[in-house]
């Protein structure tokens, strides 16, 4: 299997190869040597300084000097590239190189450079031309000061309107376009892509049909530039450090609490004192207090590195680019193979862009990426999580068992020569002899992704007139490649006078048969197409007409799936540029649904935007403060089966459920059972969406605003009803479009930049207030405030606390709570609807899971050539509960410190934390207000410091550029309750990273 990878990998490289030294190939031949000498001049006859000359090989043949002069040798069939800031490049032909009259360059206009292409649904357009609300981050611009390789976590903070790094303005994930198609982000690193576009509204996004109802982010990778060849290598190696552990209680303090919650229980205490005192003071192997957190099994950190080669060049028939990456994470156990447990990830892109002839030109992408993830067969974490402290000792030291012990000289396994591996009956196999004995466990992913894109140019036919295609295939596939040992523990029988070991109790047997196994295997395939007819002209200098005319097709397969997710419509757009100040823009969709009935299959779906780049106009050419300045609108529909949860839910479908016998006994069989009955008329879920907004350019580009009012309204969610049938009907109630949502709220984003001589800043800010109201909701309460609709979406609800009872009076004086025994230290609560009982009628809207402000901060300050980077996000007015097993503890669950302050006859007025019990209790562990905190946060997420080596220092080292940087990541979390935010239990902690790296260009 690993070969087969392999061949591919080298494949992949050497296709790489051949269509890199294809593109320059025709310079290998022999030619004669020409001097050049000329001069390049603006279009009013003034020389321009510092001009670019790139070579057919991409490389920097010379630049102009103060009186815009050049003199160069070259081949004689050469073709030369002109590049300088502020103007258009020009690409100079062999055969003009003879000119006489040097070469002009055009200016580039304001918003219209080359630089300002924007990708968008299907298509590019101008900065000065986009209509919709979109937002564009360009990240080659980013990386240059912070080397950040996660997309996820660079789109966090940075995008007006972007809430995290997936949902949009709060109503729901994104869809993530990569190169034309829906695709998994996580295998691509940043410094793969060109662009990335956020389509906020529905006339930005609708174009990909269903599936972009909560809008699309749109990535774009690299492409090779003609006669711009580059080589850049970067690389980085750091530390992580978990920001917090959990803190679980000793051994013996857990056996004190322990026997306090049994006698809490009217139970006897399993523990005496002397055996306590021993767990406290003892030997630790005859008495173990195992912390799964201390630095015994721990280390305080654990290395990364990366490694990155990007190559790209090419000429006017064919470019390439290239990006070879290795990334590797090293684990934070310090024990047995986890001590050398890595995950190591392999990536090669290689795209490629080919001119067949003057009006048919292809590109050929294709993308492989390799996960490996090797370490013990059990997972830590989640031992280290339940584990009590006192079950076992995980080593038991051969120093202390009897020398003449049988089975010590039978044995077949132990650690080091010095340990058996110790366990119970209960506990033959854990988390620590796997680790040292069980074997190893390697999960591998691979992902393949492959396009294929055709571009015709018909002008022969018509001005303006052309024909794109592009095809996809990605398949990705995981599985658990293991070599499982069986291995024994021991149990140990101690001597009543002393610490030495006088028996051992054997479970297991150790065997180790090196086989290999497979489990857990699992794939997605997709495969896309598009057709499109496009249109773009300009009539008379000042009527810029397109159009497009869409076929889009998409399939999604996985594993033990029978029926496939389909996405299929049809897109229409039209624009109207007047004189790049009056714009408009239609786009549309005609969707297909294989999740809905016949009759039902098919929507419209229209959307319409305007803008008005009013700083254009004549009554505000005073007003020269202002350098752009663009009102946007935009509304529109997007019909949508993407909240539908499943395929037929218009059919009568029916279930097997239980079986039946006949009389003698002899035969048996299933019943068949209703699940949910039939509806013909169920439709699309629909979502109408209205968006103001304007974006602007001041003080000669110092300061830019940009902002979007918006209101969406989501109607027609599919839902079983609740109201219209009786009870016993509840297996044939029908799917049906009933509930309606609502979302309304404000995006804003402000930059401002300033220079000072050799000082320069940059401060960013973005801000996002969105907030939700449920308008219809097919429910039906016994009390009005139970009732979701009027309340926010992402409303919480829950019953309210009131402290814990202070003793049996308390109780009495109370309303009855139905949720089990209640005793001294329980949880009280309000009973809302007061009818003296107090259940599940009781709750009411305690607080909301989604924040309704979000924010994120960015700084760049710069001193000639240093640079200092920051970037921040946080949030404010969302609550989260503290409900997982750190906190409620019940049965002979693991204590952690949090618990200290419990209730007992002695803290009754004082404690935060209800009764210990050694049973189940429904009472206290249930959704309430005394397990909600306010999820207020700040995360400083990214610090660098970048120096990059003077021009003249890297010339003399053969490169174009050399930088090195310090950086740090997920710092510092401003929050009342850090304590609770920055703990993961069950799970790897999480982790600030810091790192020192280095950049060249060649």
């Amino acid at each position: 299997m690993k070969n087969r990878y392999f061949k591919i990998l080298i494949f992949l490289s050497f296709a790489v190869f051949l269509s890199s030294t294809g593109a320059v190939a025709q310079n290998l031949k022999k030619e004669n040597i020409i001097t050049v000498e000329s001069i390049v001049k603006d279009e009013n006859g003034n020389p321009v300084i510092g001009a670019t000359i790139f070579g057919n090989q991409g490389a920097i043949v010379a630049k102009t000097d103060i009186f815009g002069k050049f003199k160069i040798l070259i081949p004689s069939q050469t073709d030369l590239l002109i590049e300088s800031a502020g103007f258009e490049s020009r690409l100079i032909k062999s055969d003009e190189l003879k000119s006489t009259e040097g070469f002009r360059l055009k200016a580039s206009r304001f918003l219209y450079s080359e630089k300002d292409d924007i990708n968008i649904a299907f298509g590019k357009t101008k900065r000065g031309d986009l209509v919709n609300a979109a937002s564009v981050i360009e990240p080659d611009e980013i990386i240059r000061y912070d080397n950040i390789q996660d997309i996820s976590e660079f789109l966090s903070g940075r995008i007006p309107g972007l809430y995290g790094s997936s949902n949009i303005r709060g109503i729901g994930n994104a869809l993530f376009i990569v190169d034309g198609f829906p695709r998994d982000i996580s295998t691509i690193s940043l410094s793969e892509i060109d662009q990335i576009t956020v389509l906020k509204d529905i006339n930005s996004s609708v174009l990909y049909g269903s599936p972009a109802v909560n809008g699309v982010v749109l990535i774009t990778t690299k492409r090779g530039q003609p006669y711009k060849k580059q080589v850049n290598v970067s690389g980085y190696y750091g530390i992580s450090v978990p920001k917090a552990l959990p803190k679980y209680l000793s051994s013996a303090d857990y056996m004190e609490l322990y026997n306090e919650a049994r006698m809490n229980d009217g139970l006897s205490a399993p523990y005496d004192q002397a055996t306590i005192e021993n767990y406290r003071s003892g030997n630790p192997y005859r008495y173990p207090n195992v912390d799964y957190y201390s630095d015994d099994y721990l280390k305080s950190y654990k290395p990364f590195f990366k490694a990155i080669t990007e190559l790209s060049g090419g000429n006017n028939i064919a470019t390439y680019y290239t990006n070879l990456g290795w990334e590797q994470t090293g684990s934070l156990l310090d024990f047995g193979t986890g001590e050398n447990a890595k995950q190591n990830k392999f990536n090669v892109r290689a795209n490629v862009d080919l001119k067949i002839n003057d009006w048919i030109k292809s590109s050929l992408d294709a993308v492989a990426v390799f996960n490996n993830d090797k370490g013990p067969v059990s997972d830590y974490w989640t031992e280290a999580a339940t584990m009590k402290p006192n079950l076992f000792s995980p080593l038991i030291p051969i120093s202390l068992i009897d020398p003449e012990n049988d089975v010590l000289l039978v044995r077949e396994n132990d650690v080091n020569g010095m340990y058996l591996l110790g366990g119970t009956s209960s506990y033959q196999t854990n988390a620590f002899a796997d680790s040292y004995s069980g074997g190893v466990k390697e999960n591998i992913q691979r992902t393949f992704s492959f396009n294929n894109k055709i571009d015709f140019d018909l002008k022969k036919l018509t001005e303006g007139l052309a024909f794109h295609t592009n095809m996809s295939f990605d398949f990705y596939t995981r599985y658990n490649q293991s070599i499982n040992n069986k291995y024994s523990v021991y149990q140990p029988t101690w001597d009543v006078a002393n610490d030495s070991i006088v028996g051992l109790t054997k479970f297991g047997t150790d065997e180790r048969k090196g086989a290999q196994n497979i489990s857990n295997t699992y794939f997605e395939r997709r495969f896309g197409f598009y057709g499109m007819l496009d249109y773009d002209r300009i009539f008379n200098g000042i009527h810029h007409v397109t159009g497009s005319l869409i076929g889009y097709g998409n399939t999604f397969k996985t594993q033990n799936t029978f029926q496939q997710d389909k996405d299929v419509n049809l897109g229409l757009r039209l624009g109207y540029n007047n004189r790049n100040k009056y714009l408009v823009d239609f786009s549309s969709a005609y969707v297909n649904s294989v999740k809905l009935p016949k009759g039902n299959k098919t929507a419209f779906s229209p959307s319409l935007g305007l803008a008005w780049v009013i700083s254009s106009e004549d009554f505000m050419s005073s007003l020269t403060f202002i350098d752009n300045l663009k009102l946007r609108l935009s509304h529109g529909i997007n019909y949508s089966d993407y909240g539908i949860g499943g395929f037929y839910y218009y059919d009568n479908v029916y279930v097997n459920s239980g079986y039946y016998f006949w009389l003698d006994g002899t035969w048996s069989g299933q019943g068949i059972v209703p699940s949910y009955g039939g509806n013909q008329q169920l439709g699309f879920e629909k979502r109408e969406e209205t968006n103001f907004g304007f974006d602007g350019l001041f003080f000669n580009k110092q300061l830019s605003f940009y902002t979007n009012v918006f209101k969406s309204v989501s109607s027609d969610i599919v839902t079983r009803s609740k109201t219209l049938y009786p009870s016993y009907y509840s297996s044939y109630v029908p799917y049906q479009n009933s509930d309606k949502n609502s979302f309304h709220g404000v995006e804003l984003g402000l930059s401002i930049n300033k220079s000072f001589g050799d000082f320069s800043f940059v401060i960013g800010a973005n801000a996002l207030y969105a907030t939700s109201e449920v308008v219809k909701k097919d429910e039906i309460y016994d009390n009005q405030y139970q009732y979701r609709a009027g309340h926010p979406v992402d409303a919480l609800f829950g019953l309210v606390a009131d402290g814990l009872f202070l003793d049996q009076t308390d109780i009495d004086n109370n309303a009855l709570q139905a949720f089990g025994v209640v005793k001294p230290g329980d949880i009280r609560y309000i009973d809302q609807n007061g009818d003296g009982a107090i259940d599940e009628n009781d709750e009411v809207q305690i607080g909301r899971s989604r924040a309704p402000f979000s924010y994120g901060l960015n700084l760049k300050v710069s001193y000639k050539n240093f640079t200092l980077f920051a970037n921040g996000y946080g949030s404010v007015g969302a609550d989260s509960y503290m409900n997982n097993n750190y906190y409620w503890v019940d049965g002979d669950d693991k204590y952690s410190e949090y618990i200290l302050n419990r209730w007992t006859e002695t803290t009754l007025t004082t404690a935060t934390f209800p009764r210990l019990s050694s049973l189940a209790n429904s009472n206290n562990y249930r959704n309430s207000t005394f397990w909600l905190y306010r999820n207020n946060y700040f995360t400083v997420n990214r610090v660098q410091l970048t120096y990059v080596v003077s021009e003249n220092v890297s010339r003399m080292l053969k490169m174009k550029h050399l930088g090195f940087y310090l950086d740090a990541s997920n710092i510092l979390t401003v929050s009342k309750h850090n304590d609770i935010r920055d703990l993961r239990i069950g799970s790897e902690p999480e982790y600030r990273s810091f790192s020192l790296g280095v950049k060249t260009m060649f």
